[in-house]
């Protein structure tokens, strides 16, 4: 099959590795071209590079350098693997060259960014594809200096649903077609953006060690989750899952997110982030807050769920707080850096309202 990666930062190099390497047909774009100077120009062809990875998969495997948005529809599948901050900025050219009988997967997708996309799509006058949105990306991957993507480990299960809804049995047929059987249908897109725990995580990680990503100290993400950050971690969880009640959604804990994804046990927050510490020793907290756990998770994952609260008119004080006092720390209001909430009307719509178009697309 022919599929189009935007964006060449880990995540998409990590699918288009994946991807190849089972005998696909792969294009990556880089909106700016940097992400993919490194990557070495295959002998004797056009436009073609080679992509080397590492980890879960080893491998060396060509991949086509798309050059301009108006290649994509020469792909039957898009795959976008970006982070929220980048929507904005990124997706409106996107968008604009995508055709009604592509199917478009949003990896990670944030914030109801399935809905966004066939709003823009039927703004310009034009039928909308089918878009999926994937709760997670396919694994963790990162950069090396032994290849060009490791990729650290490829989840086993996680969460996919269409838009529209009626799209989804077609749509995860084609999903199990590219990435093997790996995917639970939800019921819509916002069940799956609600089941994202990982700006709650992220956010209980970051808030009690400021100082310490202020001073570039190395901190261990798990380790770090002490008592009390594991106390801020749940209580924002309360509020996530009240969230998800309120729209009719059913959504795991994250005590259940840990267990199923690290595959450890333990009785709380706390007891299950030693234990995975203990399994997989090493990995560090962040040096900078310019980082996607404060940059992608604040804005399009804490301040989605604060609208989304607002829209069913009860309060979260946790998630608000931690925005406000994640804003303080950065100088600046990342309720203002999301537009997706003001153009799909978020606040303004009731819950019955919200959900009717999540089904419906």
């Amino acid at each position: 099959m022919r599929v189009a990666i935007v964006g060449a930062g880990p995540i998409g190099r990590a699918t288009a590795a994946y991807l190849a390497h089972h005998g696909h047909e792969l294009g990556i774009w880089s909106p700016s071209g940097r992400s993919l100077t490194g990557l070495t120009p295959d002998p004797g062809t056009d436009d073609s590079l080679l992509l080397s990875y590492e980890g879960a998969l080893a491998g060396r495997v060509s991949v086509r350098r798309i050059r301009s948005v108006a290649d994509f529809r020469g792909y039957p599948v898009v795959l976008i693997g970006i982070p929220g901050d980048a929507y904005a900025a990124v997706l409106p050219p996107v968008i604009e060259a995508l055709s009604p009988e592509q199917l478009v997967i949003v990896s990670g997708a944030l914030s109801l960014v399935p809905l966004w996309i066939r709003q823009r799509m039927s703004s310009r006058g034009a039928a909308s594809a089918d878009v999926v949105a994937w709760g997670t990306s396919l694994g963790t991957a990162r950069r090396t200096p032994t290849a060009d993507v490791r990729l650290n480990t490829l989840r086993t299960r996680f969460d996919m649903a269409a838009a529209p809804a009626p799209a989804g049995p077609r749509a995860l047929e084609r999903c199990r077609e590219l990435f093997g059987d790996r995917f639970n249908l939800a019921d819509n897109v916002l069940a799956v953006a609600l089941a994202n725990v990982n700006p709650i995580a992220h956010a209980a990680e970051v808030l009690p060690n400021l100082t310490r990503i202020d001073c570039r100290e190395d901190w261990p993400l798990f380790g770090g989750m002490t008592a009390s950050a594991a106390r801020i971690g749940a209580a924002l969880d309360r509020e996530r899952l009240e969230v998800a009640e309120a729209f009719g959604v059913k959504v795991r804990s994250i005590e259940e997110h840990y267990r199923l994804s690290y595959h450890v046990e333990g009785a709380d927050i706390a007891a299950l982030a030693g234990a995975i510490e203990a399994k997989y020793p090493g990995a560090l907290g962040p040096k900078t807050l310019e980082h996607r756990y404060v940059l992608e998770d604040v804005p399009f994952g804490l301040v989605f769920l604060e609208a989304l609260a607002l829209a069913a008119r009860f309060p979260v004080p946790n998630i608000s707080g931690s925005i406000a006092l994640l804003s303080s720390a950065c100088g600046r209001d990342f309720r203002a850096d999301n537009p997706l909430i003001a153009e799909l009307g978020i606040t303004c719509s009731t819950p019955a309202e919200l959900l009717a178009r999540c089904r419906t697309g």
